[in-house]
Formats: structure tokens, sequence, C-alpha cells
């Protein structure tokens, strides 16, 4: 794995502003660190934890990376997220509660080479754990081309921890760790759940009031 520092370029891109239907439980989009991380074809994930007492039926998920010469090679651009559950310590394809399939690699449009994109999630009914690794796998990228994951810290909303998961080639993850706090760009949406809805309806109309294994950051 190889982190990159991105130089500053005179455009700026919009990414803290998290624009979406439903309550923000976890957010890392606003103290980005220059830094993006290349985890060349290889899975990385990020365990994060949403800010307590929330929504938790997801509504969007958005995140960013850095791309440089992409469409440059003969092989398609793309990449694939997952969510996995970390109930298990540890995530594991059991644990995997959501698969976006392989998706087209847009090639960011701006000198800085960084670009957002944002899944609609609302239609799948999704339960978000508090506790969960949100991943990433590049595919397609050749000689000449770069795609990763870029870096905030602290989270803003919620939190996490100060390192991340790789895949190994055994199909294995292994917790990884650098001189400085990994946590990828990113953002979570939720809404209440659809009976809490209608608890609230009729609230209304009755009248009625109704592991330590690592260090997280602060």
């Amino acid at each position: 794995m190889q982190l990159k520092t991105i130089l500053a370029a005179s455009v700026v891109v919009s990414f803290g502003a998290v624009h979406a239907f439903g309550d923000i439980v976890y957010s890392n989009a606003v103290n980005y660190s220059g830094i993006f991380l290349n985890p060349g074809l290889s899975e990385v994930g990020d365990e994060i934890i949403l800010a307590p007492g929330g929504p938790r039926t997801a509504s969007t998920f958005r995140f960013e990376y850095y791309g440089d010469g992409l469409d440059s090679g003969t092989v398609a651009n793309q990449f694939q997220i997952r969510f996995y559950d970390n109930s298990t310590l540890i995530p594991n394809d059991l644990g995997m509660f959501y698969d976006s399939g392989l998706i087209a690699l847009p090639t960011p449009d701006n000198a800085s080479g960084r670009n957002t994109l944002e899944f609609d999630l609302s239609s799948l009914n999704l339960t978000l754990p508090e506790d969960f690794t949100w991943s990433i796998q590049f595919s397609g990228i050749e000689a000449g081309e770069t795609a990763g994951v870029t870096i905030y810290d602290p989270a803003t909303v919620g939190t996490g921890y100060d390192d991340y998961w790789l895949r190994n080639g055994g199909g294995n993850w292994v917790l990884m760790g650098t001189n400085v706090p990994i946590s990828f760009g990113a953002a979570f949406t939720a809404v209440p759940e659809p009976s809490t809805y209608v608890l609230a309806i009729l609230g209304g109309i009755c009248g009625l009031a109704l592991v330590n294994r690592r260090n997280r950051k602060r």
C-alpha cells in the first residue's frame, strides 16, 4: 500500500457539504489531509462507528477518491463497494450486507484529481450497524493509471480507528497501520425505520409523548 500526497490545485472540490435526505450519521468529509491511499487492486476497508442515538436505515452513501491517468490503458477502470458488519470483530463475507457490484470509475474532470460519488440506498432497506466496515476495490488499473481513496481526519460526525483493513492475497483481512491516521473520506445519511414513522404519526394523533481492541479517535 502506498500513501501519496496530492499537490494543491486551483480547483476546490466540494466534499464537506453533504446534500442528502435523512440525518448525517457519519461524516469524514471536512478535514482533508492532502494524501490518498493507493491500494492497487487490493480490497481495503475503513471501520467506522456511527454517531450514537441516530436513525439506522441507510439513505445515502458518498465517498471521495483520487484518480490520475485513468482511461489511458486498455482495460476499463471500475470499482466495487462493500459493507461488512464488524460484530464478529473482523470483516467477513458472512457479515457482508451490501455489495455494489462492479461500477465504471469516472475520470475526475478537475485539476485536483479528486472526485465524489454518491449512492442512493433508500430503496434497499439496509440497517446500518453501529460499528461496520465499508470497503473499496479498484479494478482495471494498469501501468500509468492511479486510483486511491482520499484520507480525511478526524471525522466530524461519528468516529473510527487510526488503521485500516486490507484483504490479502489469501482472502484474509489484516489490520494495517501507518505513521499517520488513516480514515477514508466518506459520509452516510440515514432515516428512522418505517415503523418509527408510524409510531410518530400515531403518537401525534393520540397526543401521547412517547470491544476495546484498538484506540478510537477522540
